[in-house]
């Protein structure tokens, strides 16, 4: 786990602060919980580009044209011939 500082608004405090007692957690657990849910799929998303990328980069003929895979996974997109 990484350490950051963020600067949030007095009342968003506040009410984190009561949310975090009522929920017997911390005020950094509910960030982190949120932060994962806004933004989880987007990071996953991400690591899996990456991944991608480097396979490529690996090995350049990996790749296939679009209408190629289009035709393996049976799918059509709107407005290709």
């Amino acid at each position: 786990m990484k350490k950051t500082m963020i600067y949030i608004g007095e009342e968003t405090h506040k009410g984190l602060k009561r949310l975090a007692f009522e929920q017997d957690t911390s005020v950094a657990e509910l960030i982190r919980r949120a932060v994962d849910i806004v933004y989880g799929e987007d990071i996953e998303d991400l690591e899996d580009m990456e991944h991608e990328l480097a396979r490529y980069r690996s090995q350049p003929g990996s790749a296939v044209e679009l209408e190629e895979y289009l035709s393996r996974k049976s799918t059509d997109v709107p407005g290709r011939a």
